[in-house]
């Protein structure tokens, strides 16, 4: 189908790569460094998501980065000399400074193209949680709808599409200024495992610490089927970071007491696993409420 506007996100959105393709998304791939090499995430494509847990368990150095404005005006561009108008849904401006590059670039690109439309969307989420946003827009561009239209249909979601997530180790958070040294500390000696989620402000919040794997899991599996929206027609994703055994016990939890009209698990890329690290499990979803920390 021809489109009068390119749908444009990022590869922290972890969607299937079959999403892309089917709903003609562009993406711009986000960099991580993994021991000294650069390398992009393609959404899965040419990555072994178990093989780079595994190198973060014995010790390898991960490090990421943010897109700069030259690289949205490269990515944009060629579109916009085309006549296209542009749509980006983009990663949580609150985790990464990639949101604030875009907005650089618009303005620029814009000089150059007056006569063209540049739409800019905060998730204010990311892995799937941003990606259930890009797809909103999708959706309704599939329907018709005008770029302004999908641009406010992802914004009216974007404060209720969240993630409820549990780590193995907080010592992944703590190098990413997330939990501080002391609490990460305490945290694995006691075995507490904190969940964790996404805050309408678009930012990982605490939520609850909880001790042991199983119980964190079937208060995820609670706290989902109580603040998810319409859940028997809902549409829910599972993220795991090499932990499938783990993802399979709570897929069961979550299926027993949400019942979603759909579930899937998906691995966890290596640029939202680098600070999450090995072991996390995410249940994404749209709530019902304004903040979760709310309903607790």
């Amino acid at each position: 189908m021809e489109y009068t506007y390119i749908l444009t996100t990022d590869s922290d959105a972890e969607m299937p790569a079959s999403w892309l393709e089917e709903l003609d998304i562009k993406a711009i791939l986000m960099p991580y460094t993994l021991d000294g090499t650069e390398y992009f995430f393609d959404f899965f494509r040419e990555i072994d998501d178990k093989h780079f847990f595994q190198q973060m368990r014995d010790g390898a150095k991960v490090t990421t980065a943010q897109r700069n404005p030259e690289d949205f005006k490269e990515f944009w561009e060629p579109w916009l000399k085309e006549g296209k108008d542009i749509l980006y849904v983009g990663l949580s401006s609150q985790l990464s400074g990639t949101f604030n590059s875009a907005n650089v670039a618009k303005a620029e690109l814009s000089e150059v193209y007056p006569d063209r439309k540049i739409l800019l969307v905060d998730s204010l989420s990311i892995s799937m949680p941003e990606a259930m946003v890009v797809r909103v827009a999708a959706e309704k561009r599939l329907a018709g709808a005008s770029i302004e239209e999908a641009a406010a249909a992802a914004e009216a979601v974007a404060k209720r599409s969240t993630a409820l997530f549990m780590v193995d180790d907080l010592e992944y958070l703590k190098r990413g200024g997330r939990v501080s040294a002391t609490a990460a500390f305490f945290g694995g000696m006691l075995d507490i495992k904190p969940v964790l989620y996404i805050s309408p402000s678009g930012k990982l919040e605490p939520l609850l610490k909880i001790k042991g794997n199983k119980k964190a899991m079937r208060t995820m599996a609670e706290l989902c089927a109580k603040c998810a929206a319409d859940p028997q027609e809902s549409h829910m994703v599972i993220c795991q970071a090499d932990c499938e055994e783990q993802a399979e016990v709570f897929e069961g939890m979550i299926r027993e007491k949400v019942a979603p009209k759909s579930l899937h698990t998906q691995a966890v890329g290596p640029v939202i696993g680098s600070h999450c690290g090995p072991g996390t499990l995410a249940i994404c979803f749209f709530a019902n409420c304004d903040d979760l920390a709310d309903m607790v």
